[in-house]
């Protein structure tokens, strides 16, 4: 009898520590108060030498206590979005794989929910000013911002919250949608085609909800296999190697999602999985970095 791929489960590490996951996938650990320490791990993910970085204790337990008491209430009443049905989740904000071609509307909403965002927490720990001044600090120095819209003073939403209730997932794909969805035609013209993301746990789900990397990369010239709505042959998931991350409340991860296939297993149990979820890559001038949910 052969056994199956390896999988490996990601356990939290000091930081500073590197380290290869199921044979395939190069991880950083760092804790978000030593980044400055790592001003490089954004040219060796561009570069191919990392494929993950995983931030620490980006915030205290008492403020994610009572951040996802307020989502919970929608207070702010930040504008609620769904993915397909069967995903069972929903965006407060807007993604923009799901907006129209126009993006109609979109930055009106953007202009709301950014400001909205920023009350979200305490004084000084907005989540765009907290976690784009860690980015920054992985880069050199470069600004992290939420990309310019189509007129001045617009920007699109700096990142978009989700939720996952229980059964909850998303399929094996690549993040790579500005090569393919109308919507993207103006950020494509913005920045490089190699696309990172970046996800801030919230919560943790009773079980499931597995951010879940696997063994296949391609150039991001090629990757748009899976989000290529009329391509009906997947690759098989199942004789994969994958490396599964399960973050605690508070920390975040920097993932090549544009050349590494990856999905979020299924969520079991009553609690819901709220992440707070961007892309991003840099300008075709490289003095920036601009993110978008």
């Amino acid at each position: 009898m052969t056994s199956g791929p390896a999988s490996e489960e990601w356990v939290p590490a000091a930081s500073g520590t590197e380290r290869e996951l199921a044979g395939f996938l190069r991880v950083l650990d760092v804790e978000g108060g030593q980044v400055g320490r790592h001003a490089d791990a954004f040219d060796r993910l561009r570069s191919g030498e990392l494929q993950a970085i995983v931030v620490h204790d980006v915030y205290r337990a008492d403020v994610l206590l009572a951040c996802v008491a307020r989502l919970e209430r929608h207070d702010p009443p930040f504008l609620k979005t769904w993915f397909p049905r069967a995903f069972h989740a929903w965006f407060y904000g807007r993604n923009v794989n799901l907006a129209d071609a126009a993006l109609s509307g979109y930055f009106e909403e953007a202009a709301r929910f950014n400001d909205q965002l920023e009350t979200l927490w305490p004084p000084g720990l907005g989540l765009a000013q907290q976690v784009g001044a860690l980015l920054s600090a992985l880069d050199g120095g470069r600004p992290f911002m939420a990309a310019p819209g189509l007129r001045d003073g617009e920007r699109y939403m700096f990142t978009t919250l989700r939720a996952h209730v229980e059964a909850g997932y998303l399929p094996a794909h690549f993040d790579n949608e500005m090569r393919l969805r109308p919507s993207y035609r103006h950020l494509a013209n913005l920045v490089e085609p190699h696309i990172l993301s970046f996800v801030l746990a919230l919560t943790r789900s009773d079980s499931g909800g597995a951010l879940e990397v696997f063994d296949l990369c391609c150039d991001p010239d090629d990757a748009h296999l899976l989000n290529d709505d009329g391509v009906t042959v997947k690759p098989d998931t199942s004789v994969l190697r994958s490396a599964r991350f399960r973050l605690p409340p508070g920390s975040l991860i920097v993932l090549d999602s544009g050349r590494y296939l990856h999905r979020v297993t299924r969520v079991g149990g009553a609690h819901t999985r709220w992440t707070a979820c961007s892309f991003m890559a840099r300008s075709r001038s490289h003095d920036v970095t601009y993110c978008w949910g």
